[in-house]
């Protein structure tokens, strides 16, 4: 069965209902924007794969995680500490491990995604797949899509954003070259090297590679077989049920066991300065609300949106150090344009400023709140 694709769009997260922003693209390439309420009738009970905006969802990378085959369970846990919310109203869907062992995380809240599910459904729409925008830029180099009005950044070992037009101005000087991708007569064609015919087009190709969102408990369900395949079944369950239960309560005994000493490794690994103790459960309660900080990346997108924001404020040059401090150069019409972007910026000092023939030029330094 051919797969259509029905891109939600982020303008429509606010609402979250029926009058949802959507694009249907069908497999023959044929584009129709509606709402979510609007749906063609031919499309429930189609294979429809859902796209969700990046800004419903956040990403991160974990490390090799103990098991030939870990656990969902376990790699929750490694996966925790970044996490800015507890895992229990958090829905997690995990990558393939890479050759280091290392898996990509997408995470979006447990309740909204739920609600999301139920209202496709209402639709008539049961997802095949549910991906994030973003994370349909494949491949293994890092680039940007410019999509709906916003900057899509993904690919790679690059962590997967959506920022605005003038934030993407300020990350381009920061981030190694790269493909910065645009429909031609778009507003992304001021930062575009790498014109593409169709951004929809661009994502859908990229599908192969992205994580599905639809895991674990919110995983797809198959329907059942019918009458006579569930009979058939129920009386070879029934005839094989004496040796199933020896065979099943040796297998168990063996893999708790197992189970036991991979969670404790997984637990040391990834909490070393914490006591295991009697209860490995209880320590794993007690470290869920501990997260970890933003990578640069997002540190300085979330500065540069301020930067905009203050005006006649130009940023020349900035790095970082390991402990998560920068210091940045800047160029301004006046005093008065630094000191707004300080009162805008929690944590940020003016080191140095003077006067310059066309403005005011001023060393910054800025450490993120705790």
């Amino acid at each position: 069965m051919s797969e259509v694709f029905l891109f939600l769009l982020a303008e429509g997260m606010a609402a979250a209902d029926t009058s949802w922003p959507v694009i249907v693209r069908t497999a023959q390439g044929l584009e129709q924007r509606t709402q979510l309420g609007d749906l063609p009738a031919a499309l429930p009970g189609a294979a429809v794969v859902v796209i969700v905006p990046m800004e419903m969802a956040g990403c991160c990378v974990i490390g090799p995680v103990p098991g030939k085959r870990p656990r969902r369970e376990s790699l929750a846990y490694a996966a925790e500490e970044q996490l800015a919310s507890p895992l229990e109203t958090s829905h997690l869907a995990f990558g393939a491990a890479d050759e280091q062992g290392c898996r990509r995380v997408l995470m979006v809240a447990l309740e909204g995604f739920q609600q999301l599910l139920s209202l496709l459904q209402a639709q008539g729409i049961d997802p095949v797949a549910v991906h994030v925008d973003a994370d349909l830029l494949g491949g293994n180099e890092a680039c940007a899509l410019w999509f709906e009005g916003r900057w899509l950044l993904g690919g790679g070992s690059c962590a997967r954003l959506a920022v605005s037009a003038d934030a993407a101005q300020l990350l381009a000087r920061q981030l190694p070259r790269m493909a910065w991708m645009a429909e031609t007569h778009h507003p992304g064609m001021a930062l575009c090297n790498h014109p593409v015919p169709s951004a929809l087009a661009t994502l859908v190709q990229g599908r192969a590679g992205a994580i599905d969102l639809r895991q674990g408990a919110l995983r797809r369900r198959r329907k059942g077989p019918g009458w006579h395949g569930l009979a058939a079944g129920l009386a070879l369950i029934v005839l094989m049920a004496s040796v199933a239960d020896y065979l099943r309560a040796e297998w168990v005994l063996q893999r708790a066991t197992q189970q036991q000493a991979e969670n404790v490794m997984a637990f040391q690994r990834w909490a070393p300065d914490q006591p295991v103790g009697p209860d490995l459960a209880a320590r794993i309660v007690a470290l869920e609300q501990r997260t970890m900080p933003s990578t640069a990346v997002e540190r300085l997108a979330w500065f540069a949106e301020h930067l905009v924001s203050a005006g006649n404020v130009t940023l020349e040059r900035a790095e970082s150090d390991p402990a998560g401090s920068w210091r940045m150069d800047v160029a301004a019409q006046g005093f008065g344009d630094l000191e707004r972007l300080r009162e805008r910026v929690p944590g940020l000092l003016v080191e140095h400023a003077s006067q310059a023939e066309h403005g005011v030029r001023a060393a910054l330094s800025w450490q993120e709140a705790e």
